[in-house]
């Protein structure tokens, strides 16, 4: 029976983890540990030997170190695929329940007790950690006196940030507590879930000035934005939904468009390549202008429907 798409990626991802905790690795003992043949162990490092991180260049390849004469296998680079599973509370919590049910319906196999041990010594910490009440203390001052603080971030994807926010709210969705604040780093209000922070620190007072003064250059910048609202050729949809923020829906008149703007340069040069049907007045006004002026600089040099073979136009 040809072998499920993912029980092979399950097993590739499992390899790379095997490899990074074991260096030098015979090629019989992968199959042995992973129930395959050599062949098959052979096969799934060819492919993993081409799977990397987007760039896709020799630098952004998963990379081995493979000995012909004794068949043996090292992992030189994994590009990221080797760092462990973060579980969030309710995961491991799920886990752990998953496990005792299995071992009361006669389940004992080894690979069942060793998940067992391994979350029975994790799920303490983990709900630990999602309470985190020196934490939320931490915080809970922060947002009574308006400090800031410094946090070390990990995201779902396990990427590391370090940011200052002044927290604004503590809640809680009954399985995880959540910081809502506005954040330097994203220059926006963000939400953070407390079980994700490594650490945590007051801002110095050179550090909280320096975000509140971005805060509201940030919020300045906002303030002075206006809402634009413009039509755009069915054709040309695809622009539309590529403008950050743009609300899109669909009229008789076309593609509709409405976006919040703090310059507008951009939308008149958009206009001019006649992408746009219809804008507001003043922008249309704009747009007149400027083509006239174009028109005349072309009617100057006396180039009106002729092909231009010399000169700008300014």
């Amino acid at each position: 029976m040809p072998e499920k798409t993912i029980d092979r990626v399950t097993r590739l991802l499992a390899l790379l983890g095997y490899l990074a905790d074991h260096d030098d690795v015979a090629v019989g003992e992968l199959a042995q540990q992973f129930g395959v043949s050599e062949a098959q162990i052979l096969k799934d490092v060819d492919l993993l030997w081409v799977t990397g991180t987007p760039g896709y260049y020799p630098d952004d390849l998963i990379d081995f170190s493979f000995s012909e004469s004794d068949s043996r296998l090292s992992l030189r680079e994994a590009r990221g695929f080797d760092r462990k599973v973060r579980l969030a509370p309710s995961e491991a919590i799920a886990l752990a329940t998953a496990v005792h049910w299995l071992r009361a319906a006669g389940e004992t196999a080894g690979a069942i007790e060793s998940l067992g041990a391994k979350l029975a010594a994790l799920v303490p910490a983990v709900v630990e950690t999602a309470a985190a009440p020196e934490a939320r203390e931490a915080l809970e001052r922060a947002i009574e006196s308006r400090a800031g603080v410094v946090i070390e971030y990990v995201s779902a994807e396990d990427h590391r940030t370090e940011r200052l926010i002044f927290p604004e709210q503590i809640s809680t969705d009954g399985v995880a507590w959540y910081v809502r604040g506005w954040c330097a780093l994203a220059q926006d209000t963000r939400t953070f879930r407390l079980d994700r922070i490594l650490s945590l620190r007051a801002a110095t007072d050179a550090e909280a000035q320096s975000a509140r003064d971005e805060q509201h250059a940030a919020s300045a910048a906002t303030a002075a934005q206006r809402t634009v609202r413009f039509v755009v050729d069915p054709a040309a949809r695809y622009v539309a939904e590529d403008l950050p923020g743009a609300r899109v829906s669909d009229s008789a008149e076309g593609v509709v468009v409405q976006i919040d703007v703090g310059r507008t340069e951009w939308l008149v040069r958009l206009a001019l390549s006649g992408t746009i049907r219809t804008i507001d007045a003043d922008l249309a006004a704009e747009v007149r202008q400027r083509a006239a002026l174009a028109l005349d600089a072309y009617e100057d040099a006396g180039r009106i429907g002729a092909e231009p073979t010399e000169g700008r136009v300014s």
